[in-house]
């Protein structure tokens, strides 16, 4: 499976989920460390956009290009999901869900749906799984936004 990752050029190359675990997220809590993926790179730029500030389009960013052996990887049972799983701020019962596929190393990668694109998927990874020497950075290239997504 190819997922994709879009940050700071400085930070691209880091996968420790380290960004996550410092400010939370939709699927962690803060102090848990998770690595956000999506499925195409077009949800990855929206998810990058959605957590930007309006107008801003940083210069110094990359796309990372990964690959995870399918095995590797499980899909979320979305009917566990509480009706109210997409509303900002999350509910706490996403971090729970997420705490214990981390907890029982069910496996290095978790598909999940994104609140952005119902019908599209991220990919959360854990770093901390025994099996994280299977996902490989294929590539990094240069990544900018179109100026004319936020006009």
């Amino acid at each position: 499976m190819q997922l994709y990752r879009i940050a700071k050029d400085t930070f691209i190359k880091d996968l420790t989920g380290i960004g996550a675990k410092t400010v939370g997220g939709r699927w962690n809590r803060k102090g848990t460390a998770i690595l956000y993926t999506s499925t195409t790179v077009a949800l990855s730029t929206l998810e990058v956009l959605a957590h930007l500030p309006p107008a801003y389009f940083p210069d110094d960013m990359a796309m990372a290009i990964l690959e995870i052996p399918d095995k590797e990887v499980s899909v979320l049972d979305t009917s566990l999901l509480p009706k109210e799983w997409n509303q900002i701020p999350p509910p706490t019962t996403l971090h729970e869900i997420t705490e214990d596929w981390i907890e029982n190393n069910n496996s290095l990668g978790l598909v999940v749906p994104s609140i952005i694109v119902p019908r599209e998927q991220n990919v959360l990874i854990n770093p901390l799984h025994p099996n994280f020497n299977k996902l490989k950075l294929k590539e990094i290239e240069a990544y900018s936004f179109d100026s004319r997504l936020l006009k």
